[in-house]
């Protein structure tokens, strides 16, 4: 029989028995389903999800990037050995359109700022941005958003890639939208610039693309572009080219410039150019030039333009020279290395007229030119001058050219006109002295220092002058010339003359060299030296061909003697004033008295005949006057002529001595009182070495 009322008084504590079973084997159950949970989310890929049990019921937590991923997490969970139901608790993530992810790094800190996929992802990158270089300081990795919207491929991989590029940049940044990759920076060298350029060029993960490339070469100082022609006509381009849209225009400029020409271009992007738009046009400026050159060169440097090259003609090189007064504005010329034509032959020139100076034919160089130009200009202050000199080549070198033609230049302006003219390494100089300073200053430097490697040839001219003027005046004082003579050669004769007719009288000569003289003029003073030697004092002056005679004779006889002389001996086309006085007589003198005087006389001077005849030479009247002036003083005295002639026959001799007799009683000496024969010497006048044979052995004796 049943006996109920005594097991229903067993159910409490049946109750407690089945509590405390249950809830002491609970908690393992839940332990071991959470872990199996754990382990299953992580092997699928899907550790976004989080599962809670209570019991064998699953509670499935966290954010899905899908509803794939929520669906494909519930399904395996409910398949896992244990699981009763799952409640499904999980949340959609936020979508972000575009999905953006960026790294900045300045020097040795990195900040990371976006959106990322997963807590995974966000582990990932925060690792490669730790091992990016060593003692790198990164920021930003908590804050970063997990987000829907991740672009297909390899994110973390992207990143990574990113990242790993900063590494060679000092200060960058990376950009992620969507799949397109972006980065920004300066690289510090050129080696970095391009390692990074191919890198990120070619090896950017799959699925992703490049949309900017913005990292910065290095800044080059100073910053030097040139372009080379050679002589098929093809182009090179090297050094550094500005950034942005430079080299497009830079080539236009080249094709421009030299149509048709093949370019090499070698040029790279680097920083720290000028401004773009004025460097653009000192470009545009250097090629101009470029393209008149065969071959040659053109180089920028920051703002400095440099040329070198051949100009290939005069206009090239004309028009290359002019363009150098009009450089692009902020641009300097601090090269200008062109080689003008060459010539053969090498000739220029500088003319002096009335109208000022005249530069012609060719120069070395522009720096030679000027050097000319300068001495031009101090030699001829305020004269205009015209500048038709070209720059040539085939000349001597500069520095000589310089030296010569500068000289020349020197002698020019002690020219009344004239010209310095070259042909190679010969200068010729020619023209009018200005005075006749001007040309024994000339002569003597032409003589003294002409320029080295130059033969010199010169045509300077004495100055002309009118009235042409000369005089020869004696006095107390000796002899005097003034006036003009027409050349050395000439001069020197008058000198030599004067000195050998004017028996050592002290000679003042202030004359001057000149042009000018008329016809017979060297003869003319000859003739009036000869009968000047005769005066006690006087004068005889030219005027063009007029000649006037003043003065004093020793003897009344020789007025008409001298007056006839001179009718005689001029050239003809000279006119004659004579204006004559006589002297007073002079104290006579005892025979000794006397004969000193005739021996100090025939000591001073010498008497000579034609060497054919026995006629006495004109040239030793003025002794002649003086001796008979002398024997007038001792008018009782007889005068013993006597001539001992080596080599000279007897017949010869004794016409001679006939002939100073003759002149000697012209003179106003009785004849009675002159005799010839052997007698014994009292006066004897010694062999000249410097006269003539046939003056030596003239003997007057006073008896």
């Amino acid at each position: 029989m049943c006996r109920w009322r005594a097991w229903w008084k067993g159910l409490p504590a049946l109750a407690v028995l089945v509590a405390l079973a249950v809830t002491f084997a609970r908690a393992p159950v839940e332990e071991d389903l959470t872990e199996r949970a754990e382990t299953l989310l992580a092997v699928i890929g899907e550790s976004w999800a989080h599962a809670r049990f209570e019991g064998r019921n699953a509670l499935l937590e966290g954010e899905a990037l899908s509803e794939d991923a929520r669906i494909k997490v519930r399904y395996e969970l409910a398949r896992l050995s244990g699981v009763r139901v799952v409640e499904d608790r999980t949340t959609l993530l936020p979508e972000r359109r575009p999905f953006t992810f960026s790294a900045i790094r300045d020097g040795n800190k990195l900040h990371l700022e976006g959106y990322v996929p997963s807590s995974y992802a966000r582990r990932r990158i925060a690792e490669a941005a730790a091992a990016m270089a060593p003692g790198v300081m990164v920021t930003g990795e908590k804050e970063l958003v997990r987000a829907r919207g991740v672009p297909a491929g390899d994110f973390i991989g992207a990143v990574a890639f990113g990242i790993e590029q900063l590494a060679k940049m000092p200060a960058g940044r990376i950009t992620l939208s969507d799949n397109a990759f972006s980065i920004e920076g300066r690289a510090p060298d050129f080696a970095s610039y391009d390692a990074l350029e191919v890198t990120v060029r070619s090896e950017l993960p799959k699925d992703f693309e490049l949309a900017r490339f913005a990292v910065l070469p290095p800044i080059v100082s100073p910053f030097i572009w040139s372009a080379a022609r050679e002589r098929d006509g093809d182009v090179t381009l090297s050094g550094y080219i500005p950034l942005g849209d430079a080299r497009r225009a830079l080539l236009d400029l080249v094709r421009g410039a030299m149509p048709g020409a093949a370019i090499s271009d070698r040029l790279r992007l680097a920083d720290g150019a000028p401004p773009t738009e004025g460097w653009l046009k000192a470009a545009a400026f250097a090629l101009a030039q470029l393209g008149r050159l065969p071959n040659g060169t053109v180089t920028l440097s920051g703002t400095t333009i440099a040329i070198e090259g051949t100009a290939p003609d005069f206009a090239a090189y004309d028009a290359m020279s002019a363009a150098r007064r009009n450089l692009p504005e902020g641009y300097t010329l601090t090269r200008f290395a062109v080689e003008p034509p060459r010539v053969d032959p090498f000739i220029w020139g500088v003319q002096r007229t009335a109208n000022g100076l005249r530069l012609t034919g060719f120069a070395p160089s522009e720096e030679a030119k000027r050097l000319v130009f300068d001495a031009v200009r101090g030699n001829f202050p305020g004269v205009p001058v015209s500048d038709e000199m070209r720059i040539a080549m085939g000349g001597p070198p500069g520095e000589a050219w310089v030296a010569a033609t500068s000289f020349g230049v020197d002698q020019l302006s002690r020219l009344r006109q004239g010209s310095v003219r070259g042909n190679g390494t010969t200068l010729a100089i020619s023209g009018e002295a200005l005075d006749a300073a001007a040309f024994l200053t000339v002569r003597a430097a032409l003589e003294q220092s002409p320029p080295r490697g130059f033969t010199l040839r010169s045509d300077v001219r004495p100055p002309v002058v009118s009235p042409y003027v000369f005089s020869l005046r004696k006095d107390a004082d000796g002899l005097t010339l003034s006036g003009f003579f027409p050349s050395p050669t000439e001069h020197e004769r008058l000198v030599e003359a004067a000195k050998s007719q004017f028996l050592g009288d002290r000679l003042n000569d202030v004359s001057a060299i000149a042009q000018g003289a008329p016809q017979g003029f060297t003869a003319a003073v000859m003739t009036a030296m000869r009968q000047l030697s005769r005066l006690d004092s006087g004068e005889v002056r030219f005027d063009d061909t007029q000649l006037k005679v003043t003065g004093t004779v020793l003897y009344p006889e020789a007025v008409a003697s001298v007056r006839a002389n001179l009718a005689a001996g001029l050239p003809s086309g000279f006119t004659l004033d004579v204006a004559l006085s006589v002297a007073p007589p002079a104290p006579p003198l005892d025979a000794a008295a006397c004969q000193s005087l005739i021996t100090h006389l025939m000591e001073k001077g010498s008497i000579t005949f034609s060497a054919s005849d026995a006629a006495i030479e004109p040239s030793s009247f003025g002794l002649l006057d003086r001796l008979a002036a002398a024997a007038a003083r001792c008018p009782e005295a007889l005068i013993e002529i006597s001539i001992r002639q080596p080599g000279t026959d007897a017949a010869t001799a004794t016409a001679r001595a006939q002939s100073l007799v003759q002149y000697l009683a012209a003179a106003g000496i009785a004849p009675d009182r002159l005799i010839t024969g052997e007698r014994p010497s009292l006066a004897v006048q010694s062999p000249d070495a410097a006269a003539p044979p046939a003056a030596a052995g003239v003997q007057l004796i006073v008896r």
